[in-house]
């Protein structure tokens, strides 16, 4: 005999599919608050360019072309994500560029420094979430020809976790890495104060000339 009742898995997997839609909602809201942030980031230290990189996974292509093979984060475009906002001449010989690359969850990361042979699929070994953070990380190079040395996909895996300002330098070129927990973000008062402190590590570490448009 035929029933509308519910079974109790049934009802188990309506709550979860409930919860599915409330993440997606919540997803939207960060990701707005993350574009609206990473715009006023460009406009205050006067980049020109506003560009973006996928990591933590492939793009999907213009086709929307898909496969078994393609991995599920694949379609979580807000995990990891570079903000690419151009270059500036310092001088006649020397240009900087600059990145703000948005770090959603730092618990692989801290997991892999932990563990060897981790992978992305291997979410029960990344590190748990209230151990983790969500930072937002500055990513300066200095020097002739950047774009040749931009290493950002191996400053996210050596910086993610660690806050604060970070210097790699070689012969040619300063990598200057400032990495801020997102909840630092709270309003534009706060924002700003980050700025001028990352403005303020940069030049005294690597004699920048960036100027903060008040």
């Amino acid at each position: 005999m035929e029933t509308n009742q519910l079974t109790e898995n049934q009802l188990k997997l309506q709550d979860a599919f409930c919860e599915v839609r409330k993440a997606h909602r919540l997803i939207y809201e960060y990701q707005r608050r993350m574009q609206d942030l990473t715009w006023f980031i460009k406009n205050k230290l006067g980049f020109p360019e506003y560009s973006g990189w996928k990591f933590f996974g492939d793009t999907m292509s213009p086709q929307h072309t898909i496969s078994l093979e393609k991995k599920s984060w694949d379609w979580l475009y807000t995990y990891v994500f570079d903000y690419f906002l151009g270059y500036k001449t310092l001088n006649d010989e020397l240009t900087m560029g600059l990145g703000v690359i948005q770090i959603t969850d730092t618990g692989y990361f801290k997991a892999k420094k932990e563990k060897t042979n981790i992978s992305k699929a291997d979410l029960f070994l990344f590190s748990p979430e209230k151990e983790s953070d969500s930072v937002l990380m500055f990513y300066l190079l200095k020097g002739e020809e950047p774009a040749k040395y931009w290493k950002e996909e191996k400053m996210i895996e050596e910086y993610a976790t660690v806050l604060g300002f970070n210097k790699q330098e070689t012969d040619q070129h300063t990598h200057c890495i400032y990495t801020v927990p997102l909840y630092r973000f709270e309003n534009e008062e706060a924002t700003m104060q980050i700025l001028r402190e990352f403005v303020q590590c940069c030049k005294d570490n690597a004699g920048t000339n960036l100027q903060i448009q008040e």
